[in-house]
């Protein structure tokens, strides 16, 4: 049968060593009131190579299974020369296991790095321990296209030009980052169907000089099996005035998603995720 083509393949020893370690990490937790144990599944950006690494959330004896469905180079991933704290065992292909003997300090990002496929650039992913929540399962898949891209980006387009008060649906101007000189607040929520159109408004404070530039916005919400995917969305940026800009966001909404969370990327640094205003109550198209 072609469902059992590829199991003569695969080496029984891992899968084996990957089943008792996800069996060890949930009865772990069970015991010690641990983090909740989450599975995601990561969208790759286009432009990867110039955006903050994607995070994974490691805890002191929880395995996390990273399963990568994208092109990668013949070597395998790299954590920084001397860390001892973190254990890296290949299961098969572009599959690993990560299992950390430690939690990580407070703030403290361990890169993991991996060669990418021909043409491309390294992976590059930021493992940190966030009280609460641990990455049991992290899929890594590559951003899909879709057909009606071309005429989405069109009306985004038309949005940027569009004056604020022409903006079908407003919400309060919820504000998702302010680092004391620079603010940003998603200004106004267009629902069409399951495709979202969102413009975000940038400010600085004063005559101070920009310290911080918007460079992706990331989109997560829960899917009907449960695991979380995260993706980066398609960003428009118009022109900058004096201390303001604007950018606006599109993207299509997986059929049956919730919770819809927004995250807002700098250059150095990924965003946290909030919930998304106006995502319970969208416009009826």
């Amino acid at each position: 049968m072609r469902a059992c083509s590829w199991r003569p393949r695969v080496r029984p020893g891992p899968w084996l060593l990957l089943s008792l370690l996800l069996s060890v990490s949930a009865a772990a937790r069970e015991r010690s009131g641990g983090p909740t144990l989450q599975r995601r599944t990561l969208v790759l950006p286009a432009r990867f190579g110039e955006l903050p690494p994607l995070t994974i959330h490691v805890a002191a004896g929880v395995a996390t299974f990273i399963q990568l469905e994208v092109p990668v180079g013949p070597g395998t991933p790299r954590l920084p020369e001397g860390e001892a704290r973190i254990r890296l065992v290949p299961v098969h292909g572009g599959s690993w296991i990560l299992v950390p003997g430690t939690n990580l300090a407070e703030g403290e990002q361990v890169p993991l790095t991996l060669d990418g496929g021909p043409g491309a650039g390294p992976l590059r992913f930021s493992l940190v321990t966030r009280p609460g929540e641990a990455d049991v399962q992290v899929r890594v898949v590559r951003v899909g296209t879709s057909a009606d891209e071309d005429a989405a980006e069109s009306l985004a387009r038309q949005l940027l030009a569009t004056p604020e008060a022409r903006v079908t649906h407003v919400v309060p101007r919820q504000v998702m980052l302010d680092s004391g000189r620079t603010r940003a607040r998603v200004y106004s929520v267009l629902w069409m169907g399951r495709r979202l159109f969102a413009v975000v408004s940038v400010s600085r404070y004063g005559d101070r000089a920009w310290t911080w530039k918007l460079v992706q916005v990331r989109l997560r919400a829960t899917l009907l099996d449960g695991v979380l995917l995260e993706w980066p969305v398609r960003l428009l940026s118009g022109a900058s005035g004096v201390g303001r800009q604007r950018h606006v966001f599109t993207s299509l909404i997986p059929e049956g998603a919730s919770h819809l969370e927004i995250a807002l990327d700098g250059e150095d640094a990924p965003g946290g995720f909030q919930p998304l205003p106006g995502e319970e109550e969208p416009t009826s198209p």
